[in-house]
């Protein structure tokens, strides 16, 4: 079985196809680098002309108000809530002019708590930064409010930990906090779509060498097992191409620590935890290659039943973005999400907690993911077993 492990090893990797999707890979990487990253702008960051503006105007407010005559319950309650939030502000400006990074994110910590008491509990008064609102966002509210939490317990991290701090840090621009941005967004696509064309034509193609293949005397079952196991390979290596660009962004931002802090929503507790930014990675590896593992069985079984390569990309296509045919915020309420498979293609946000609080669920968690995902791989692994050894099964 070693020698064709070997066998298939070599010609997976002299695949023109599949050198194809490695350089494609590799100029992704480079590209995001060099464009994307430079051009990220968070909703959150640290913009001291907006926190003046802001503690200015709260200022000019209260030293017009007339204390001494009977006001508006509005401008009533403005006056009793203003004082406490231009304390966080002030705070926050004193701390960049004196370079405080860490009594920053102390004072931002309370700030992005008081902000979202406040807006979170006026109902329509008050509201989060503007850019919640954009794009006709209906759920704007619901946005706002997880993201200043997540940023207040992100920031009391930040002030409670023995951590390298920058600007930088605070922005998630490192190039650490920027694979951890990607994971929780459109990089698990990426890879998986890549496993899924790089194992697509791994059975298939053996019809093109029919007579070769006839010097491996071992079961079918056997090859099958070897191939997904190349393919495995082949996947997990896709990282490196992806990551080649985190050295371009590292350079210019520098590269983080692993031990920085990852805020994670319990949907139970309706609280933030943390993590370390190292382990929050090492889950979100160890969940991708675990959808590696079901793509690829998946794979094997529809190239024996099916022997079409162009039915491999569809059903594999059909599982990474299947989330798509029912995904609706709420949705946990009525269907239970959870044990779809296709509900945990978003490792990044299951992690986060993210996934749990748009579809108000408290199951799409990483153990409840790792459970659903390993039941479909060793039904997938056993339908494929029984096929295999049947006596009119034929792999060419």
């Amino acid at each position: 079985m070693l020698n064709y492990f070997k066998f298939e090893f070599l010609h997976f990797f002299y695949n023109k196809k599949n050198i194809a999707v490695y350089v494609i890979l590799l100029f992704f990487s480079f590209y995001y680098a060099m464009t994307a990253a430079p051009s990220y702008d968070p909703i959150e960051k640290v913009d001291a002309q907006e926190m003046e503006a802001r503690y200015l105007t709260k200022e000019e407010f209260l030293n017009s108000v007339d204390m001494t005559h009977e006001m508006h319950p509005l401008t009533a309650y403005a006056v009793q809530t203003y004082p406490e939030w231009n304390r966080f502000e002030k705070e926050r400006l004193d701390a960049l002019a004196k370079k405080d990074l860490k009594a920053y994110a102390e004072a931002t910590s309370g700030w992005y708590t008081y902000s979202d008491w406040m807006i979170y509990a006026g109902g329509d008064m008050l509201f989060y930064h503007p850019r919640y609102y954009t794009y006709g966002n209906h759920y704007a509210r619901e946005d706002g409010h997880f993201a200043y939490l997540s940023a207040a317990s992100r920031y009391g991290g930040y002030a409670d930990g023995d951590y390298a701090l920058s600007i930088d840090v605070f922005e998630e621009r490192t190039a650490l906090q920027t694979w951890q941005r990607l994971l929780q967004s459109y990089l698990p696509f990426i890879l998986i779509v890549s496993c899924i064309l790089l194992t697509a034509d791994i059975v298939l193609k053996d019809r093109r060498n029919p007579t070769l293949l006839r010097g491996f005397p071992m079961s079918p079952w056997r090859k099958l097992l070897a191939k997904g196991g190349v393919a495995l390979f082949g996947s997990i290596l896709a990282f490196l191409p992806l990551s080649a660009g985190l050295l371009i962004i590292g350079m210019k931002h520098g590269f983080g620590s692993f031990d920085l802090p990852v805020p994670i929503y319990s949907h139970d507790e309706k609280t933030f935890s943390l993590i370390s930014l190292g382990e929050f990675i090492f889950q979100n590896t160890a969940f991708i290659i675990l959808w590696f593992m079901l793509i690829i069985s998946l794979l094997l079984l529809t190239s024996i039943l099916l022997r079409n390569e162009f039915a491999n990309l569809f059903i594999g296509c059909a599982v990474v973005f299947g989330e798509f045919m029912y995904y609706t915020r709420g949705i946990g309420f009525i269907r239970e999400v959870e044990w779809y498979p296709t509900s945990f293609i978003q490792v990044g946000q299951v992690l986060s907690g993210y996934r749990n609080y748009v579809y108000e669920s408290h199951m799409l968690t990483f153990k409840n993911g790792m459970l659903v995902i390993g039941l479909c791989i060793c039904l997938a692994l056993l339908i494929t077993f029984i096929i295999s050894n049947h006596r009119k099964f034929k792999q060419l």
